[in-house]
Parts: structure tokens; sequence; C-alpha cells
């Protein structure tokens, strides 16, 4: 089997758990003959590797690809994944399966690549693993998950947990979490584990119990959700009563950002008398295998989280056979199964039943604790030995594979509305696509538009190009020029504004689906034939678009993303240059005339949803946007804007009431929709006085540059401001 695992972390460059069980996933299926690739981001070099264990190893540097200098960091490096995924299927061919993580997102453009069938990806069925999502944790660490970019890494999480072909999880609880977000019973199979043997024999004649205080050992990072607020909490009552005993913490700092703190650097000065009579100690973060005397030499192990996965922390505890202390909420209560045989496990939502479980922990003598450490060492290799898990993931992957051809009708939309009935229905020649072009006094460039629209792979169109009462003598006479092409058709109007020319050319359209494209701008010659393939594939999806790329007056680019309620309510997703379905857009999608000086096709798109009609984007440059000096959306002011959105939110009642609490947080969170570039990327906020204010708009102002220069500087500037973000990150 070809097995090609996408991981953000793996060693050295990153740790973590991932990176363990991607390690330990690696090995044991190499060990057994599959090919097997690793994928992962570094800080460094590009480099492809073989693994003295018999896997490939490819590296590559994040934060190369001029997708950096239109997208959001996370979010860039998604697209820079498919990227590398994509050049390894041409060096490499097509793996048997790919499996990658839900955390942060970065499959979501493999995936959505997928879904708009792409060609190389046709055929690979896509495994998410369920490690712990962000859109999870972030909610227990008081974190507020409506700021961005979190907000948009979390709700891609959900759109690759949808989008998967199938979903892996090491743990029946957070299974149990998630199981709503899909239909399918999500699989449950156990992490696998293993030690070198010769690591632990380096300390086999290491006697755990001969200290002079009994010492609960906690080894991760001091972050809220993993509960070391509590434990110590907890611990404290019982030193006050008089007990003698040792909690040991070894790991990183993190911040709570409720208060903006440092978790570990408040509990050393809240608990700095425990420190100094040596009940207490902290110590900074070690290599996993440096940890093994450290669990040896503790009296036991816990893991107090408050919502967990399968945690590698009690899988490293019970395979040295340490008693573990476990709370109920997470994949560690499942190792432990038995309270009293194999460990012990808590529940923090019982009162003092952490206290009363560590007591009791604490007063077993020394045989009680060897024979509960046995039980546990047993325990967990049972549920995580190699020659056990490679069958159930073999087995796994195998009906994957063999389902791999079962085609998705539905699109994975993380939110919808529910659907309406059409009003009325409008009948149109089945495939026929009616290209719409609005024309107002654009002779010079009209041609060019057409032209490209001649070009298109899709050969069954019409065009039809509704003359919004041009006065310009050019503009009239270019018309002329079409008036014996059979494919196209002119239809003179009135001067009522670009609302009123789309709605016209709609009405009059005799195709299947309508094509809106402005008289200055072009398509890719693919776009159209891919836009149609894809509203063939998939029942739900109305209409179809892409990421622009302007030319003439600016080189950037807009990337668009698929339509996503609420944010779609704070601001615009997309351009008006998609593929929709007729009937959806006449019922649903009309162009109000009161949206008298732009947004029109922004009032549409809520419409639409607020009818639970949605559309996709094809994450590619495929609509080509001519800027112009006397463009309307140049004429756009903050006034002007705070007005049409006024204007777009009378007669969308529905869709506003049922989603007001998210689109209030986000607001709040962020600020006025103009001050936000793309949902992927951090918004700089007004904080309130002058000089802040001048700083925030110069900022603000520098990255809308940046989409206007040449890539090259772009990319340049970028990479500058990545190395002093990464210096801070990592």
């Amino acid at each position: 089997m070809k097995i090609w695992f996408l991981t953000g972390e793996f060693a050295p460059d990153f740790g973590g758990g991932i990176g363990t069980y991607v390690e330990n996933c690696a090995k044991m299926f190499a060990k057994a003959g599959d090919d097997v690739t690793v994928i992962v981001r570094s800080l460094k070099e590009n480099k492809i590797e073989n693994s003295k264990d018999g896997y490939r190893v490819v590296r590559f540097i994040q934060g190369e690809g001029e997708y950096y200098s239109y997208l959001g960091y996370d979010n860039a490096l998604a697209y820079q994944y498919y990227d590398v995924i994509s050049n390894l299927i041409d060096k490499y061919g097509k793996p048997d399966i790919i499996e990658m993580q839900e955390y942060n997102a970065y499959g979501q453009y493999i995936i959505q690549n997928k879904l708009m069938l792409n060609e190389k990806l046709k055929d690979i069925p896509l495994v998410v693993h369920l490690h712990t999502p962000s859109f999870e944790t972030l909610k227990v660490n008081q974190f507020n998950t409506y700021e961005a970019p979190f907000y948009w890494i979390g709700e891609m999480e959900k759109f690759c947990i949808k989008g998967a072909d199938a979903l892996l999880c090491p743990s029946q609880f957070l299974a149990d979490k998630l199981q709503y977000l899909v239909e399918d019973k999500i699989k449950v199979i156990n992490l696998p584990f293993d030690i070198d043997k010769e690591e632990i024999e380096k300390y086999k004649d290491y006697n755990p119990y001969k200290s002079d205080k009994k010492t609960l050992l906690y080894f991760g990072r001091t972050e809220y959700r993993k509960g070391v607020i509590q434990m110590l909490k907890g611990a404290e009552k019982l030193w006050k009563k008089g007990l003698d005993f040792k909690v040991k913490i070894i790991g990183g700092d993190t911040i709570l950002e409720s208060k903006g703190t440092l978790i570990g650097e408040d509990l050393k000065k809240k608990y700095a008398k425990y420190i100094e009579s040596d009940n207490l100690e902290m110590l900074p973060p070690i290599p996993h295998l440096d940890l093994i005397p450290h669990i040896l030499s503790a009296t036991a192990v816990t893991i107090p989280s408050l919502y967990e996965n399968f945690p590698n922390t009690c899988i490293y505890g019970m395979w040295l056979g340490k008693p573990v202390l476990v709370s109920k909420s997470g994949g560690q209560a499942e190792m432990v199964q038995e309270s009293g045989k194999n460990g012990l496990i808590f529940d923090w939502e019982k009162e003092g039943d952490f206290e009363a479980k560590l007591e009791q922990l604490l007063n077993m003598n020394d045989n009680e604790l060897k024979t509960m450490g046995d039980n546990a060492k047993e325990r967990i290799n049972k549920l995580c030995n190699m020659e056990t898990n490679l069958k159930l993931r073999r087995e796994f992957f195998e009906d994957v594979i063999r389902n791999k051809n079962k085609q998705k009708t539905k699109f994975p939309f993380v939110e919808e509305m529910p659907k309406d009935s059409y009003i009325k229905n409008y009948e149109g020649e089945k495939d026929l696509l009616s290209v719409v072009i609005p024309y107002y006094n654009l002779g010079s460039v009209l041609p060019e538009t057409i032209d490209s629209i001649k070009e298109s792979e899709y050969k069954n169109y019409e065009i039809i190009i509704v003359n919004d009462g041009s006065t310009d003598k050019e503009s009239i006479e270019v018309l002329k020029k079409y008036e014996n092409d059979k494919q196209i058709r002119i239809i003179n109007i009135e001067n009522k504004g670009l609302a009123n020319a789309r709605n016209v050319g709609a009405e009059v359209a005799k195709g299947e689906f309508v094509a809106f494209i402005d008289a200055d701008d072009k398509i890719d010659k693919t776009f159209y034939r891919r836009a149609i393939d894809i509203l063939h594939q998939y029942s739900n999806v109305s209409y179809v678009y892409s990421w622009v790329q302007y030319f003439e007056g600016s080189q950037g680019v807009w990337p668009t993303f698929n339509i996503h309620i609420p944010y779609l309510l704070c601001a615009n997703m997309l351009a008006a240059y998609s593929v929709i379905r007729k009937n959806d857009f006449l019922n649903f999608g009309k162009n109000r005339i009161e949206m008298e000086y732009g947004m029109e096709d922004y009032d549409g798109w809520v419409s639409l949803a607020e009818h639970g009609y949605l559309g996709v984007s094809i994450p590619e440059k495929l609509n080509l946007y001519r800027v112009r000096k006397d463009s309307m959306s140049r004429q756009f002011n903050k006034k002007m804007r705070i007005y049409l959105y006024q204007a777009s939110l009378r007669g969308h009642d529905k869709i506003f009431e049922k989603y007001s609490k998210e689109v209030y947080m986000l607001l709040l969170t962020n600020g006025q929709p103009f001050y936000w570039n793309n949902p992927t990327m951090q918004v700089y906020l007004p904080t309130g006085d002058a000089q802040s204010q001048q700083m925030d708009d110069r900022i603000y102002r520098l990255e809308r540059l940046l989409n206007t220069i040449p890539g090259k500087i772009a990319r340049k500037i970028y990479r500058g401001l990545r190395k002093i973000k990464y210096s801070i990150m990592e």
C-alpha cells in the first residue's frame, strides 16, 4: 500500500503528540512493507530523506509561495501543503491513500480541490485523523473563538471533517463530541505506541519507590484545558490537611487569553511557598525520551485534563508501569477503563472527587501501587500494541480504498439554511450557458471580454449583451460588430444601472445556467467547463466562482471562499462573476435596484443563502478583473458602505435573526467589515487613541497595498515579516 501522511508536526523541527503518532504509524507500516511518505513543513530546508525505519520524509520550507501575499499565514500554509502534494503526485505518482490531521486545517485545500473535481486528486481517498480541533480546545481555554484568523481556522477544521472521505479517531470521547458534524459513524482506533527497549533498559535498576516524598507527575503544557490550575487547587487542599507529597510539573508555558497572563508564571507566584517547601517543582519541557527517568521515579502520573483526546502522556505513564490518576473528560479514562484496577478515574464535575482519588492514591502502599502499575501496563499494551494497531488500520484503509469511487453528491458546507422551494419554475435549455454582460460605454474593452468567452472550453453557450443605455458613440458602434453573431444577442434597455441590467439578462436567458461577467473583464478558458461540471456533481451547490486576478491597474489577487454562514452576513466573500443555476437566481438571487451604489451582487448572495442556496469557490485565479480608476467600486467610502449594508439588511430578517448572536460576536471581536481583508487574516482594529488609530490605518493600508504591487516585491516584504513572526511564535 502506498500511504502518505500529511502532518504539521514531526521531529526535529516540530514536536508534539501528532508528530509522535505519525512517527509510530510511519514506522509501523514501513516495517510491514508498505511504501510510506511523511509530508511535513520545515523551518530550515526543502529536503527529501529516507529514515532508518524505511519510510520517506518530505520536508518543505513553510512560507514559500505567492499565496502568502494574499492569504493569512495558516491558510497560505494549507495551500502550500496542497502545492507540495500536487508536485509529489507528479514526481512519484498517486498514493493509494492520504491521511491528514484536522488540527489547523492544513488539509483544507487538498480536500477543496478534490471536491472541485481536480484530476490529480481524483480517486485518492482522503482520511482525516482527529487529534483535537482548535474550535473545541480554544473554547475550553477561554479564548474568543470569533477572533480572526482563529475563527476561520476553526471553521475550516469543521470543513475538513465534513469533507473527508473517511474519519479516524483514537478515542470514543472525541468521536462522540464531533459526531454531530457527519452522518457516517466515526471510526475509533486507539493510537499505536512503542518505546525502544534499549531506552528503557538504561533505567532497569532504577527503583521508583525509594524517595522522601510520594510524587505525582504531570508532563505537558501548563494549558488551562489540561487541568493544571484545578489540579494544584486540589493538591493545595490536601497539603493544608497535612499530607506531605510532591507535585512535579514538566512542560512549556501557555497564555490564558482571557486574562492575558502566562499560566505557569502565575502558578509559580501563587504556589511559591510550596515550591520552597519542595512540595511543588516546575520544570521546562524536555524531549520525550528524557522523560523516562522522571516517569519511573514518580509514584504516579496524572492526566487531569478538562477536555482531551487520547493523550500520549497517559500512554507513556501506563506503558512504563505507573499508576495513573486521570480525569473522566477524555480518552485517558478509556485507557484506564476500570478505576481502582488500572488506575484511578475522577470526575471534575463532582466536588472534591479529585482530592478524594489523589488521597486514595497517596495512601496506597508499594505493593498496591506496583499491582496497579502492572495492570496499567498490561491494559495499555493490549490497547496500543503495534501489531494489533497495524491490523486495524490496514483493514480500515483497505475498506476506504475499496469505496474510493463512491462520489459525493452533496457538498459539505459547514452551515446551511433549509432550502426553500421555487416560487416559479423558469425553464431553460439543458446544459446551455447564458453569459450575461451588462454594458455601458465600454466599447474599448468589450472585444477582449467577448474573445475570452469565445476561447472557453465550454462551447454550449450564448452571450447576452445588455446595453444599459450607452451614450458613447464608439461603444454604440462596437455593438454593431456583433449584431450578426449567431451566439450573441444584444438587448437594448433604458439606463437603470448594473443591478437591473443583470436581472434583465437573466430573465431573457435561454440557458439552464447563467454566468455574469462585466464588459471589461475576462475569464480563463477552463472556468465555465469546470463550473458546470461542479454544478452537475453537487445538487446542493447553487453557483460556482473562483479566485480573482486583478489586471491593468493592479496585479493583486482576491482569494474567494465557499459561502459560509454567518461570515457572509458580515463581509462579502466573492465577486459577481459566478456560474449559477438560472432557476436559483431568478427565484432568490436577483439584484435589488435599491442597492443603487453597488454591492447588489453581495445582497443577492445573502438572499440566496437565506433561502438555502449556496456557492463554492474553485481556489484558482480563473476570473480576471480589470482595475479602472473610474470603476464603481473605486467610488466607495465608509459611509456609503454602511448605507449599503443597511439597505441589504432590510428584507433578510430570517437569516439575520437566526445568526444574530454569531454576527454580534464577529463584529464585536473584529470590528466593522471594511477592516476585514479576508477571513484568513488578522484584523487590525482601531484602539481609540489618535496615534494608535493612525498606526492601525497604516498597517491596514500596507496590507491592501501589497495586493497591488508585483509579486516578487510583495513576497520579499512578507518573507521579512514572517521571519519576525516566527522568531516569536516558534
